[in-house]
């Protein structure tokens, strides 16, 4: 993935990391991953955990969604029916997302 290699080179995956559960307990999810992971492992993790909400808790998959700032209508033109598709994109709008605030929020510092 070119979105993940470009943030492991810029030093601010951990900060990606935390971003991220930082949104999901801010949403009621306990999002498990630590600073140190792989990427790969990283994005497996977050896969499983959105997987996992779409299935059981659409509720709080939605309120997820809403915190991190995922465009809803980028959501809407999906046109995917499978949960596992449907995680598997939304796992790169997720990253996509929190790497903008990271980016963002170093480059003003």
């Amino acid at each position: 993935m070119i979105l993940l290699q470009q943030i492991e080179s810029k030093l601010l995956f951990g900060e990606l990391i935390e971003q991220i559960k930082k949104d999901a307990n801010f949403s009621g999810v306990d999002f498990q991953c630590e600073k140190d992971s792989s990427g790969e492992q990283f994005i497996r993790d977050l896969y499983d955990l959105l997987l996992h909400l779409i299935v059981n808790d659409f509720g709080t998959y939605l309120n997820f969604l809403y915190r991190v700032d995922v465009s809803e209508r980028t959501l809407k033109e999906m046109d995917e029916e499978a949960p596992e598709k449907i995680a598997q994109k939304v796992t790169f709008l997720i990253i996509k997302r929190e790497w903008q605030k990271v980016f963002f929020r170093n480059k003003t510092q």
